[in-house]
């Protein structure tokens, strides 16, 4: 007599069908898309001046003040320091940085 508990399903030996290795891996592939997305949601961002950890957020980093972030002269909206034009108005920042400058 042999025991049938926990290995057969509908008198199928469940480990060895395709349904269980078909669930099995879609679950693997699942946790591995989420474990992904989150870890791309949890990376931080190196401040160009002193190369430490700063957060998306930040428009300047906390340990040497270096400015991450600056505004469009523009639409005055918030925009990477190393860009070259505005994603929203479309203005030149190169122009803007070398008036800055000036003053």
């Amino acid at each position: 007599m042999s025991c049938s508990w926990g290995y057969t399903w509908h008198g199928r030996y469940f480990y060895h069908s395709s349904f269980f290795w078909i669930l099995l891996f879609t679950l693997l592939a699942i946790t591995v898309v989420i474990f992904l997305l989150r870890e791309r949601n949890n990376r931080k961002k190196q401040c160009p001046g002193c190369n430490c950890e700063v957060e998306e957020a930040f428009l300047r980093c906390p340990e040497c003040g270096h400015g991450l972030k600056s505004h469009c002269p523009g639409c005055n909206r918030i925009v990477e320091t190393g860009w070259q034009f505005c994603p929203h108005c479309r203005a030149s920042l190169q122009q803007a940085e070398i008036q800055q400058k000036k003053t």
